[in-house]
């Protein structure tokens, strides 16, 4: 059994990480004036600070906060860095392979 103080409740963790990920998915929205052309850069920024972050599963909690398949969020991802790779320039280093 997981001592008290070093990890939340059963469920709480994934409740968190949901809110988390709603949370900055909205205001990257509202960064960008909620057009439907930044989605994927969204999602990718999201995936990426959670890989970043450490976590076990980010596909899987993008999935379960966005209500879309792991294959969906797949292809959006892909999508994201393909724009990406045709924006970036030479100096500029493009996001991470985070193996999505």
């Amino acid at each position: 059994m997981a001592d008290y103080h070093e990890l939340p409740s059963v469920g709480a963790y994934e409740v968190m990480v949901r809110r988390y990920i709603e949370g900055r998915l909205a205001e990257l929205a509202q960064a960008r004036g909620a057009t439907a052309a930044g989605f994927e850069a969204d999602l990718l920024a999201v995936f990426e600070d959670l890989s970043g972050r450490g976590h076990g599963d980010p596909l899987g909690a993008l999935a379960i906060a966005t209500g879309r398949s792991r294959d969906s969020l797949r292809q959006l991802l892909a999508a994201a860095r393909r724009r990406d790779e045709g924006t970036r320039t030479p100096q500029s280093p493009g996001p991470r392979d985070s193996g999505a």
